[in-house]
């Protein structure tokens, strides 16, 4: 059985961040708050010329981007346009992503247009500011989903931040500004640090720059803007940068890649084996490079044991039974379509005349594992769409898995964190359902009714909090204690 794993997904959540995390024209009061509002505009942006960047992970080129940002009589328009070839498991895959934005002259959104498209998958996002009301329409190629947000002071976008910082003369200090995600509905702040001027050197030429820290959950991005706003480099987390550069240099990506795996190289150290990892119904370790808060450690299969050093024990069979809210995982969600009637219809075939939950439950893993083809998906995982292409990873088989669950009436979650292969902890999704008064994970990427115990689980959500796992990725480190598989067990 081949290994599938999200870190391509954790590639295009840092994308999707930039690119559509939103912030609103809402200033907070505090000591270390700043009201941009209150700085006069002192210079004007440099417009018209395209911008290259490589892209590099590891400092090895994965891609680039382009970007401009120039005036017409809609307004500012902002475009960006990134390809990145990744090296996973002797294959590169491929990914486009291109972004155009009309803003206003004070830099606020007024429209744009999202796509990313690699092999099979292709999603579009369009949105409009219209009546105080942010609409956005998510389209694939079988599937459109309709989102209405309030968006009453108006939102800006992260790319569009340098030239307001520019604009302003590049106030130093902090300012904190409420951000929104799209996808998720949801609200989170973003802080905005501005250092004082300092000097790079890129390719042999020193430039002036300010140094701006942009932190949005608990993940900081660096950049340093010139007194125009443009960013001659930006350094993500997990080792991920984009660096100014010529069109010709930035043109010139590898179309193979030796010696080098994207999986390998983000995967988790495991300080131990374990033995039948597939079989493994006991696990508990030591985890470091991560604290507790801000991560969902408890669950009714996983316990923190001890907080210094934070330490985990997992067994699916359970430590506890819990009362939930039923109805907050029953529910369809933009890339859980569980309402939809193919979903529905798709769920009532394969369960056919089955009444209990444990064997819908049983029949729908049996299902999902034997008719999605195995393969590193690259995509914003849609049920809707991997119902059609029926190839995917670990996210395509987790979304697919809950929308026909919980369609079922049956509640079901999805678990971020990672998973046990030869040696290493490789990130990973998985679901758990609600069954007879407690949550139990199940994993149809590896065809597991129940999931194993080296299923670690560090955040539960969809799509949108794959971000999550950005904050842990190149320092968690796990140190196995101890583990039983189910022979031992049984002793």
């Amino acid at each position: 059985m081949k290994f599938r794993s999200i870190l391509i997904n954790l590639v295009i959540a840092g994308f999707w961040l930039v690119s559509m995390y939103w912030v609103y024209n809402q200033h907070y009061s505090g000591p270390t708050a700043i009201q941009l509002a209150g700085f006069q505009t002192v210079n004007s942006p440099q417009m018209g010329n395209e911008r290259w960047y490589d892209i590099t992970m590891a400092n090895k080129k994965i891609g680039y981007a382009m970007n401009t940002f120039g005036s017409t009589p809609l307004g500012y328009v902002f475009k960006d346009y990134s390809l990145l070839r990744l090296p996973m498991a002797g294959v590169m895959r491929e990914i486009l992503m291109d972004f155009y934005a009309v803003v206003d002259t004070s830099y606020a959104l007024k429209t744009f247009t999202f796509g990313l498209s690699s092999d099979d998958y292709s999603t579009n996002v369009y949105g409009q500011i219209a009546g105080g009301n942010l609409f956005l329409k998510v389209m694939s190629d079988s599937t459109t989903t309709d989102l209405v947000s309030p968006a009453p002071k108006g939102i800006y976008l992260p790319g569009t931040i340098p030239l307001i910082l520019a604009a302003k003369g590049f106030p130093p200090g902090k300012f904190q500004l409420a951000g929104f995600d799209p996808i998720s509905l949801s609200t989170s702040d973003m802080i905005i640090d501005v250092g004082g001027q300092t000097q790079i050197v890129i390719s042999g030429r020193k430039f002036d720059v300010h140094k701006v820290v942009v932190t949005t959950s608990g993940i900081s991005s660096y950049s340093f803007v010139t007194s125009d706003g443009m960013v001659v480099r930006e350094e993500e987390t997990g080792n991920m940068a984009m660096t100014l550069t010529s069109k010709e240099k930035a043109l010139d990506v590898p179309e193979t890649m030796h010696n080098w795996d994207m999986l390998k190289s983000l995967a988790v150290n495991a300080m131990g084996q374990i033995e039948d990892a597939r079989d493994c119904r006991y696990l508990k370790v030591e985890l470091d490079g991560i604290e507790g808060a801000g991560f969902s450690l408890e669950d009714d299969f996983q316990r923190v044991v001890s907080q210094s050093p934070l330490m985990l024990e997992i067994k699916p069979e359970g430590f506890r039974r819990s009362s939930i809210p039923a109805t907050k995982f029953l529910k369809a969600q933009p890339m859980v379509q569980s309402d939809d009637p193919r979903i529905m219809l798709k769920a009532r075939q394969i369960v056919g005349n089955l009444k209990s939950d444990s064997l819908q439950i049983a029949a729908i893993t049996n299902w999902v594992y034997s008719n999605i083809e195995k393969d590193y998906a690259i995509s914003l995982p849609s049920a809707i769409e991997v119902l059609r292409v029926k190839k995917g990873d670990c996210n395509e088989h987790s979304a697919l898995f809950t929308a026909l669950t919980r369609s079922l009436g049956i509640p079901t979650k999805i678990c971020l964190g990672v998973v046990y292969k030869d040696g290493l902890f490789y990130y990973h999704a998985w679901p758990a359902v609600y069954l007879n008064g407690r949550w139990l994970p199940v994993d149809p990427t590896f065809g597991q009714q129940t999931a194993d115990a080296t299923h670690i689980k560090l955040l539960e959500g969809s799509y949108e909090s794959t971000v999550g796992l950005m904050r842990v990725i190149g320092k968690l480190t796990v140190r196995i204690v101890d583990s039983e598989n189910s022979r031992l067990a049984e002793k």
